[in-house]
């Protein structure tokens, strides 16, 4: 499993990674290639070596107003771009599939921290430096950076927030910026390493959207290591950042011996201003659609109103079929979406004749001999139902008939 490692001593930007990719062997012309896809003209990427503190890396920049003219419509460089618009550009281009999914998700993240610092809905944040189209070639370009070389995960071994204070679009802010807290909430992180902003909230939203790991072991062969190197260039701390490209060894993978492994989708929306019944009937169409499962956590949000958080479980393939059933059936405005990796026994259906009709048994193995059974609900629900007998019942007698009928090795 290829993992992208990413020590963030000095932080990370948007800048800083895409100068990380390329140092890891990411080619530039295939980059830019991909980055064409978007309907947005009057940029170009540089690179160029650069160091800090004596360390050397590659540093990037988005050139504006180069490169097929200049849009004033899509490419000033100040622009206020909603969140709706940067995701419908985005899944109407031609970028493969899942570039699309993970920068429509850095974005979401981002969304929705800066809607919560504001008080509106995520759909409705209007982006300002975020929107500028250098951080929109900032985020899309990681996500091409990914898929180009393969990443299945990413690990972060530390993350460096920064101190004192940013100007930006709202004023002068303290460091981390707002939306940056909100990004990194339950994220280990340490501030105060150096007197400027190291994590931008852009830098922020590539690791919180792609389901960077923070702080966890990683074991297996170093295949190539890059370092981007940031614009800033002060004494307190080298603004680089140092990334390694590492192929995993199974013991520290989530893979283990005799496991299935696979990546799903969880969806979740945060609903306040609907009755049980309509939650109840949005659950029931998640699962017809074909969702592996659906559930609810009981919340409070804004004023103490009480209400629950929906989530579906869905497979990648089908995750926007889903999301839009999430829509069509929600008075939600939005829905977050996140990446698991799942390790799952083997699994096979079995069936089991008995007096009363076939009975389906999932039978599951793993390592060193485990297994489990279930009988399935609905046929013990059927014969409970046509001979007047509990469901425990029921499952007490077809477990010693599965005992005795069934060589189980």
């Amino acid at each position: 499993m290829k993992t992208l490692l990413y020590q963030c001593s000095s932080g990370i930007s948007g800048d800083m990674n895409l100068g990380a990719m390329v140092a890891l062997g990411v080619d530039p012309a295939a980059l830019e290639a991909e980055l064409r896809k978007l309907p947005y003209k009057g940029w170009s990427l540089r690179f160029e070596t650069d160091s800090r503190a004596g360390i050397s890396g590659t540093r990037c920049d988005v050139v504006l107003g180069e490169r097929g003219g200049h849009d004033h419509e899509h490419d000033h460089d100040h622009a206020h771009r909603s969140f709706t618009e940067i995701r419908e550009a985005i899944e109407g281009s031609a970028l493969a599939v899942r570039v699309k999914a993970d920068a429509v998700a850095c974005f979401r993240v981002l969304a929705e921290a800066e809607g919560a610092v504001h008080g509106i809905e995520p759909e409705a944040v209007q982006f300002h430096e975020v929107g500028a189209i250098d951080s929109i070639v900032d985020i899309v370009g990681a996500a091409v950076c990914w898929d180009l070389l393969g990443i299945e995960r990413l690990v972060c071994s530390a993350l460096e927030t920064g101190g004192g204070t940013v100007d930006c679009a709202h004023g002068r802010l303290p460091v981390p910026a707002p939306a940056t807290v909100r990004l990194l909430k339950g994220v280990p992180y340490r501030t105060g390493g150096s007197r400027f902003e190291a994590t931008t909230p852009t830098g922020a939203a590539l690791l919180v959207g792609k389901g960077c790991e923070f702080l966890v072991p990683t074991e297996g062969r170093l295949i190539q290591s890059g370092i981007g190197v940031g614009r800033r260039d002060t004494p307190d701390l080298p603004n680089v950042l140092y990334v390694s490209l590492i192929e995993e060894s199974s013991s520290f993978s989530t893979r283990s011996e005799g496991l299935d492994e696979d990546e799903v989708f969880e969806l979740a929306a945060n609903i306040d201003d609907m009755t049980g019944e309509a939650i109840g009937y949005l659950c029931s169409r998640l699962r017809e659609a074909g969702a592996l499962d659906v559930w609810q956590t009981a919340a409070y949000f804004k004023n103490d109103r009480p209400g629950c958080v929906v989530h579906a479980l869905v497979e990648k393939e089908e995750f926007e079929y889903l999301e839009s059933v999430f829509l069509l059936h929600s008075r939600t405005l939005g829905v977050r979406r996140q990446t698991w990796r799942r390790g799952k026994l083997k699994r096979e259906i079995q069936e089991l004749d008995t007096d009363w009709g076939v009975v389906r048994v999932k039978l599951a193995r793993g390592p060193g001999g485990l297994f489990r059974h279930k009988f399935e609900y609905q046929d013990c629900a059927r014969i409970a139902a046509e001979t007047g007998q509990s469901l425990a019942s029921v499952e007490a007698r077809l477990e010693k008939l599965f005992t005795r009928k069934l060589d189980w090795r």
